[in-house]
């Protein structure tokens, strides 16, 4: 029967793997737009990108959670990369959700990531380009008020938001944590400048992990080696993170689930991306799919979805293109093992056709005409307009 079967299913199965293999002229990243802020009283350019799936027509239209990224320009490719792989199952690989990003380019960096006015650096010198800064509060108000509602009123979102910055951009996503912790789930710092204001933000750590209550966020700190063999004094940006890693290690009794990691090999330039990959991974850990137990017992993908909305406090499910290709991979070994995903497809996204296609193509090589007639009316209920399922319910007809 094998044989019958897949040449059938050929017709009706379109696998990412296969949509990938079309090249295109040219390749589109993400879209630019702007926004008016009434807040900083300037034209605001975002980036954002949205995965494959977004504008898929043959699937039922999804929610995605949406990472916000600090000094968009220099790291929007990166991270899309990086979501692009680990989330639209390239190589079978689902180790986080696909993900929505908006990456944020800077007018007035030095405005809008520090909390306070300061106008010398670290070594305690005057530096000009310092004289705007303190906007953060400013800045927030236009991330809550302004940049997010826009974006949930132009995209299909979902309420988990992961809030990623790099140095200015990392006590940024810190004092977010600090002043607006409902604004976002996860927040990561890439090697974040808490020699800022005298240390102004390590020094509020201990007493806000303290007493905060933080049940289902989630920070992840970088911290990259900086240290010169020149360095003839305590380095203070390197030192400050370090010292704020022991507060949290000591004292974070908030429910906040805290990761941290510090990259030998890497300064504070290159630092970024790797930080990005492992910060990912760290905030959905538990996301990534154990296929050998899920071909075993398909069922089981549902309980490890419901584990992983449980652990990360919003619903998270199978996508409708992962269930398709688990049900496409199944079909080479046991076909029943490819209906109970597809079956799954159909609890989980019923007011979608393609499951119901995918389905009775199945009976219909099965020689179950009955099963195969009830699945292909099934889809044409959904999208009456799909003449390859009308020729084959004609062809069980005749």
């Amino acid at each position: 029967m094998r044989t019958p079967l897949l040449c059938l299913l050929t017709l009706m199965f379109a696998t990412a793997g296969n949509a990938q293999s079309r090249f295109a002229k040219s390749t589109t990243i993400g879209t630019v737009d702007s926004i008016w802020s009434t807040t900083l009283k300037e034209q605001r350019p975002y980036l954002v990108y949205t995965p494959p799936s977004y504008d898929d027509t043959t699937s039922t239209p999804q929610k995605y959670p949406v990472l916000y990224l600090l000094d968009g320009d220099a790291h929007f490719h990166s991270v899309t990369g990086l979501i692009q792989i680990l989330g639209t199952g390239v190589n079978g690989t689902y180790a986080v959700p696909e993900m929505i990003v908006v990456a944020i380019p800077n007018t007035d960096r030095s405005r809008d990531l520090t909390p306070t006015h300061v106008e010398v650096g670290f070594d305690g010198k005057p530096t000009p380009m310092f004289k705007t800064t303190g906007g953060m509060g400013n800045f927030f108000t236009f991330l809550k008020s302004e940049l997010i509602p826009k974006i949930e009123g132009k995209y299909r979102t979902t309420p988990y938001r992961v809030f990623v910055g790099h140095s200015f951009g990392g006590i940024t996503t810190i004092n977010a944590l600090y002043t607006i912790p409902e604004t976002f789930n996860a927040y990561i710092a890439i090697d974040p400048s808490l020699w800022w204001d005298n240390k102004t933000l390590l020094k509020q750590a201990k007493t806000f992990v303290s007493g905060a209550r933080l049940d289902g966020k989630v920070l992840y700190v970088a911290k990259a080696n900086t240290m010169s063999p020149d360095d003839t004094t305590a380095n203070s940006h390197y030192e400050a993170i370090s010292k704020f890693n022991a507060v949290m290690e000591t004292y974070n009794h908030s429910g906040l689930r805290y990761g941290y990691k510090y990259y030998e090999k890497d300064d504070h330039g290159s630092v970024p991306l790797i930080a990005e990959y492992d910060a990912l991974r760290f905030i959905f850990d538990g996301f990534k799919l154990d296929f050998g137990r899920v071909f075993a017992s398909p069922r089981l993908i549902v309980d490890h979805y419901r584990k992983v909305s449980a652990r990360l406090g919003a619903t998270f499910l199978p996508s409708e293109g992962a269930l398709n290709q688990l049900g496409q991979f199944a079909l080479a070994q046991d076909t029943a093992k490819a209906i109970e995903f597809l079956t799954i497809n159909t609890e989980l996204y019923p007011n979608s056709f393609r499951a119901y296609d995918r389905l009775g193509a199945i009976w219909m090589a099965r020689g179950d005409k009955t099963q195969a007639r009830a699945y292909f009316e099934q889809s044409l209920a959904r999208n009456a307009a799909n003449p390859k399922t009308r020729e084959l319910l004609t062809k069980l007809s005749q």
